[in-house]
Formats: structure tokens, sequence, C-alpha cells
């Protein structure tokens, strides 16, 4: 059945028992309490209320868990029960994924939704092997997710009615999972004084108190996944909030959703994003930073209409296949519009991390320590800035070098952890071939080993994206950056055909310019010979002859 009939059954019931005399809460009542009989819910939780007359025929709306049914009956069915009393309204199933997908449930894991509504995330969390618990304030509301939870296998017992706010943490679990109302002021004593965020003030929104209260129920280490209005990101007024939450969490992934994301499922216009934190400890890595401006729908319509392109599901692919964009440990700022403008990025271009391109494989060497070894060295200064290239390169004895420097082979990537806007990033290379084969250089390098095509992870780490990107992690004082920030860059990808073909062009490319370089040092050397008198015109011209016929 499609989710058009569906909506079209409920709103067809919700007529016939309009005529039957019962409606707003009361024929809520009579269509939840209908559905607990048919689910065979045990009576203690069916919500109070009347019994639907025989003459409303709810027999016809057909049960199935194909679709979302208690979705649908939020969004449309009887919508002034809900709309606009405490800023509820219904998260869409492809945002409840991609929710779940950016705070890796994982099967065994304890997942609780402090604002459970009509349960999807429950319910999601529930398919993929997790635990669920939920608490809902509006007793409508915890009739509709137990009849949910039930319908797709879950414990109905599962969620209870109860005030976060008010409610002492007795318990801790691995993640929360929400889309909380937005910023219904609140003012009651008992709550303000259980919670740091509103010391000294007689009403907070509650966005903020619902951070504090998440993580209060997390375990160290466990996830939090929600939905909180954009302004939450930028405006001014919540500074003290983010410095907060940066002290208390590591984070995982910002996404900016459209304006109007929730309209088409009686929300609000305005702007919001998912936000997905760590709380500390936590390891520090890079996080997913995104921006959809194409949900999948249009969220200009009140009513659902699927569109293309649809970027969740783009993302949730990127997800799966590790080619999430993603930026460095070290980035605060808090709008993925400011991070990824800062790259240069176009949005909806595919993306990956230089991370996923290359391995970073410190490796230190200490030359001195094999005195009689020959090695080539290779300094910042003996790399073209423009092309990448090793242009210059020298054989040392291990007892002339002082201290530890890094050591790579030929076909590393190495890149400078000094002046970024230097680009100082090249493919290692011998000049000369009669140099010898072991090769380090200044303890400023960096080692990266190509994943494959090295030409284009070249021209990709070099790239004005990923140099954007690092000027501004590397700051003024100490221009320097670290080599998760450098792993972390976000790098535009093209499919494989593309970047077989740039590997392909490049790698012939640098062959030649390899070699006509060696034919312009060659000319350089031969006329300093024969201005030195170690050669005559004759030697000088016959050695040219050679050099044009190679």
């Amino acid at each position: 059945m499609s989710a058009t009939r569906f909506a079209a059954q409920l709103t067809e019931a919700e007529t016939r028992l309009r005529a039957a005399g019962l409606s707003g809460r009361a024929a809520w009542a009579a269509l939840c309490r209908h559905l607990a009989r048919r689910l065979d819910l045990p009576r203690e939780l069916w919500l109070d209320g009347p019994d639907a007359p025989p003459e409303a025929g709810l027999d016809r709306i057909a049960l199935t868990a194909e679709l979302d049914f208690f979705g649908l009956a939020y969004e449309r069915f009887f919508p002034e029960v809900f709309k606009a009393e405490r800023g509820q309204f219904f998260t869409p199933r492809p945002i409840v994924e991609l929710m779940a997908d950016l705070a890796g449930l994982r099967p065994g894991e304890r997942v609780l939704d402090p604002t459970a509504g009509s349960g999807s995330f429950l319910v999601v969390a529930h398919g993929r092997g997790c635990d669920v618990d939920g608490i809902e304030i509006d007793p409508e509301l915890v009739a509709l997710c137990r009849l949910n939870l039930k319908l797709h296998g879950a414990n109905p017992r599962a969620i209870r009615q109860a005030d976060l706010f008010r409610e002492p943490e007795d318990d801790a679990w691995d993640v929360v999972l929400a889309n909380p109302p937005f910023s219904v002021p609140i003012d009651h004593p008992d709550a303000l004084r259980r919670f740091a965020l509103a010391a000294g003030r007689r009403s907070v929104g509650s966005d903020e108190l619902f951070v504090e209260a998440a993580w209060r129920r997390l375990r160290p280490g466990g996830r939090l996944a929600v939905v909180l209005p954009h302004s939450v990101l930028a405006n001014a007024r919540f500074a003290p909030l983010r410095a907060w939450i940066d002290e208390r969490f590591e984070r995982r992934a910002i996404v900016s959703l459209p304006e109007g994301a929730f309209r088409p499922f009686g929300g609000a216009a305005a702007r919001a994003a998912i936000v997905v934190l760590q709380k500390r400890p936590a390891a520090v890595e890079p996080w997913v930073c995104a921006v959809v401006n194409q949900p999948g729908y249009d969220p200009r319509r009140r009513v659902f209409r699927r569109t293309e392109p649809d970027e969740l599901a783009l993302l949730r692919i990127a997800l799966r296949e590790g080619r999430a964009p993603r930026v460095g440990a070290g980035e605060r700022r808090w709008q993925p519009e400011d991070v990824l403008a800062r790259s240069g990025i176009a949005p909806g271009v595919p993306t990956t991390t230089l991370g996923s391109l290359a391995r970073h494989q410190p490796t230190v060497v200490r030359p001195e320590d094999r005195p009689d070894d020959r090695f080539t060295e290779v300094d910042l200064a003996d790399v073209d800035r423009a092309t990448g290239e090793v242009t210059r390169a020298r054989a040392r004895p291990g007892r002339d070098f002082k201290g530890p420097k890094t050591g790579f082979r030929e076909g590393d990537l190495i890149f400078s952890r000094m002046r970024p806007a230097n680009n100082k990033v090249a493919l290692a290379r011998r000049p000369d071939p009669a140099l010898p084969f072991e090769m380090c250089g200044s303890s400023e390098w960096m080692r990266l080993l190509p994943v494959a095509e090295p030409h284009f992870v070249l021209i990709a780490a070099r790239s004005s994206f990923a140099r954007e990107q690092l000027v501004a992690t590397a700051g003024q004082t100490r221009p320097r950056v670290r080599a998760r920030d450098v792993l972390a860059v976000e790098l535009p990808l093209p499919g494989p055909a593309v970047r077989e073909r740039v590997e392909r062009i490049a790698r012939r490319a640098h062959a030649l310019r390899a070699r006509e370089r060696r034919r312009l040092d060659r000319l350089a050397e031969l006329y300093e010979q024969f201005g030195a008198g170690r050669i005559d015109e004759a030697a000088f011209e016959a050695a040219l002859a050679e050099l044009e016929e190679e």
C-alpha cells in the first residue's frame, strides 16, 4: 500500500469519527484504543478515553510495519492534538536513518530517546539490534509510541511518561538519539534548579537544557545524536552553550539541513542541523561536516513530494563507503557552511579526506648511527613548489648528519608540516638514478603512503582546497600543521575512471619533465666544463649532439 493511500485512509477515519461525535483528543484516544486492541497491547498501556463506535469503521485501516503508520498519523491525523503545543513535529524517516548512521549504532547498545514522540528513533534503533528506552511527557504520544513499538516487534513498555527536565537521572545509556521540541521555554523551578546551564536564569530554552540532560544520561564515551535549531550553531547568544559543549564532548558530525526541512511533516520553516557528539573521554578525530540542500523532497511545500537529487541518501552512501566529508579535529567552527566555504569545494561535489587516499607512516632514521652508509638527502628547498617535483638532492654519508631525520622511499608522498602556504608537497624521487636508494630529509617532512594513484594524490594534496584548509589550521604564530589535520583535509573526489586518467597523464608529464630537467642540468654542466677548460669546443659540440639524439 502506498503512503498516499494510507494517509487517505486516516483522513477518512477522522471524518467518520467526527460524524460519530468524536473530535480532537477524544477522537485520538478512540483511534489509539482501537489500535491497541488490534495489536493485543495490555490494557494497562491503553490511552485513557472513549472507545470508537462500530460505525467509525476503524477496522478498515490496514496495519503494516512496511509503512510508518504512526508517523503519518502524527503528521496528518488530528494535527490540532500535537501542533504548536510543545514544539512537536514528526521526524522524517530519511533523517532518522541518517542520524542512526552518524551515531554509529551497534547491536546490543542501549539507546535512549528522551523526547520519543511517535517513537521513530526507537523503531530504527530496535531494527539495528539495539536495546531501546524512551521518555515522553505527552500521554497521547506515549500511547502512539507504544503502538509503534508493538507494531515493529519492540517492547511497548520501553516508553514511559515523564518530564525529562524534572526526572532524576537513574541510568546511563550508550547513545541518546532524539529530535527534541524546538525552543520551548522551560521555567518551572524544579527543572531549572537541576541544570548548570540554567543557573541564575528564570527561563531557559528547551534546546539548551536538552543538551545537558542528554549529557547527564550518557555513559563516558557515549554518543549524542540530536536535531537542534540552526540558531544554536550560529547565534552569538548561544556561544556559552557551544563552549559548554566543547568542554564536555568531542564532535563527531554536524550536518546543516535546508530551511523548511520539517515543513512537509508538520514542522516550522526554521532551519535545523543534526549534531553528533561523543561524551568525553573520547578520541580526538576528524568529524563529518556537511550541508544538505536537496533532502530528496521539496522543503518549500507543506505536502510531502519526493524530488531529486536526494542528498540525505547520498550522504548515507558516502558514510558507508568512507567518503563522507570530514574536517580536522582542530576545526572549532560550528556552521558547516563556514567550514566548507573555506575549502572552496562547491556544495554537492563528492569528497573524501587525504587520510583515505594516503596512510600516515611516521619513519624516523638516524643516519649518524650508520656513518659509512650513504643516503640521498632531500631538503624542503629541494622541492619545486610549483609542480611538486624533487628537483635537487645530494648523496651524503651517515657521518655528515646530525640528529633524527624522516626516512622515506621513492613513490612516497612527502608533506611539509611547516608553512603550508608554501605548498612543499612532493612525490619522493631521486633526480639522478645514481643517487643512493635510501632517502631521508628534514624532520619537518611527514611521510604518507598513497593507497593508489600516487600522482592523483599528489595533485589533490597540492590543490588550493587542501592549502586553504591547512593555512587556517596552522595559525599565525607557529605555522606548522599536525598530522591529524593534514589527514582530515577534505578533497574533491572524481570517479575511478577520471582518477585513472589523471594518474596516467600526470605520470607521463612528470617523466617528461624529469627527462628534460636532466637535459638542462647536463647542458649547464657542459657549459661549466667548457668555461673551466676541462673540455674543448669540439668535445662540447660532440656532447651536445648526443643530448639532441636522446
